[in-house]
């Protein structure tokens, strides 16, 4: 057991290493490791699995020494000792299989709880259109240009992107949405002015930051609901007249009963190179997240690239297409025109946007939890059926004589299989009582890593005791079954 223990622990662990490559690829992060048992790890297996057989065969062992010879003998010849109904429910057997069906409703109910954390992260509308948008992802900062040249550079880039055939759009940002990297400013109305008290409430809101060129909109797959996009002249000239675009959510906070087209915001730290603090609201777009787990969906701030570059920048490239094989088979063209461009560009990736999502870190915890906690639980599902079947198999074999009796007198064959199963539902009713405690606990330890699920969700809770005493009960099935067909003469010889 422990032999085969290790090798699926083995096939795991490299299954683990996978995922992990897949998610540290889209934060461009490199690791060696080596996840292969060594001689420390043999020898700690090998200790847990003698462990495990002393302490399950001590108690049968340390049983079988204190063996009455006058009461073996009485039971040969027909005077079987007295055994309570007690003591026989709360055998130690039974209660070992007790204690696996409770720790094994406990690892089903977090796997429920992951599962439904997955598809609802999986199913959330971010507000954006992913499909059909290849992102790369760039760092002017590591190349020997001026601002100047660089912006220059990045709007070639877009100008030659947007020509290519079956382009509909392209533009840069300088944030990502699903990624790990945040930018934010604080802005309030032009006409607001900060309280001087620290327990007046404050007007101003905090907002996601992010410089774009024109066509953002259309290459991100947001809507533009009022008002226009920045112009080229607006995106180029870092001296043109300040200018933003916000969303609804940002809409809503500042001027909740306003026309924010026309209206001026600020922001409530000025830029330090002293350009002017003052912007007036040329559009609003629709709101969209930035991450998963945003408890709910954040404010946003644009500003024409020229206001707001920085070295790290997003380009988007929207196509006509949102087949997900027609988007990556793009990608070798696309390389190819921003290497005609400038073949020293400081391209980190070029990958589709939907695959940068589901590797989103917040995501991929999600995922894995689901994955890690859903092979536990089904781990612990057949180990706890094959306990039961076990157990009451070896219940039944046991009480052979006794249910030849019981038949001989008159019993039927249902009324054997009642007895049987009867006991096997109390057993495994005490047992889901006593994991129902731990899964509401568990669920308290896993409150801080599940997505938008309750910590005691009772969806979860409701299919995961359903199927384990499914599984159970069907475990007990088999013996009760076998029960049934005890021959009442040939019980009585055989004892």
């Amino acid at each position: 057991g422990g032999v085969i223990g290790l090798i699926l622990s083995a096939w795991c662990n490299d299954a683990l290493l996978q995922q992990l490559r897949s998610l540290l690829a889209s934060v461009n992060f490199s690791f060696v490791v080596k996840l292969r048992p060594d001689a420390t790890v043999l020898a700690i297996t090998l200790l847990f699995c003698l462990i495990a057989t002393m302490l399950f065969s001590l108690g049968p062992a340390l049983k079988a020494t204190k063996t009455d010879l006058v009461k073996d003998l009485k039971e040969q010849i027909g005077e079987p000792a007295r055994i309570g109904r007690l003591s026989r429910f709360f055998a130690p057997r039974h209660i070992s299989v007790m204690a696996q069906i409770a720790l094994s409703l406990m690892l089903l109910f977090a796997a429920g709880l992951f599962f439904r954390g997955a598809l609802k992260a999986a199913g959330l509308n971010p507000g954006f259109v992913a499909r059909g948008d290849i992102v790369s992802e760039f760092d002017f900062s590591l190349i020997k240009k001026t601002p100047a040249d660089s912006r220059r550079l990045i709007f070639e880039m877009v100008r030659r992107v947007r020509e290519l055939p079956g382009v509909t759009a392209s533009a840069t940002g300088t944030m990502l949405p699903y990624s790990d990297f945040t930018s934010a400013r604080r802005v309030i109305r032009t006409k607001d002015a900060m309280p001087n008290d620290p327990k007046a409430a404050d007007p101003s809101v905090n907002s996601l930051f992010t410089a774009i060129t024109p066509g953002y909109c259309e290459a991100l797959g947001i809507k533009l609901l009022r008002g226009r996009e920045f112009t080229q002249s607006e995106s180029e000239n870092k001296d043109a007249r300040r200018v933003a675009i916000i969303d609804e959510e940002l809409s809503t906070k500042l001027f909740p009963n306003e026309e924010p087209i026309g209206q001026h915001i600020r922001y409530t730290n000025p830029p330090k190179d002293g350009s002017p603090n003052d912007m007036e609201i040329v559009g609003v777009v629709s709101k969209h997240r930035h991450s998963v787990d945003n408890d709910s969906l954040v404010c946003r701030l644009f500003v024409p690239l020229a206001q707001g570059y920085t070295g790290q920048t997003y380009l988007h490239v929207r196509l006509n297409t949102q087949d997900r094989r027609a988007v990556a088979a793009f990608i070798p063209t696309l390389r190819q025109t921003l290497r005609e461009i400038d073949p020293d560009l400081p391209l980190l990736q070029i990958t589709p946007f939907i695959d940068l999502m589901e590797r989103s870190p917040n995501l991929w915890i999600v995922k894995i939890g689901a994955t890690l906690f859903g092979a536990f639980g089904a781990i612990a599902l057949i180990l706890a059926v094959v306990g039961v079947y076990g157990v009451k198999a070896y219940a039944v074999a046991c009480r052979t004589r006794e249910i030849g009796i019981r038949m001989a007198l008159g019993a039927r064959k249902r009324d054997v299989f009642a007895l049987i199963m009867r006991q096997g539902a109390m057993q495994t009713a005490l047992a889901i009582v006593a994991g129902l405690v731990l899964s509401l606990g568990a669920g308290r330890v896993l409150a801080k890593i599940l997505y938008d699920v309750s910590p005691s969700d009772p969806l979860a809770l409701i299919i995961a005791t359903l199927m384990l005493a499914s599984a159970a009960l069907l475990a007990c099935f088999f013996p009760a079954n076998r029960a049934t067909r005890v021959n009442p003469i040939t019980a009585l010889r055989t004892e």
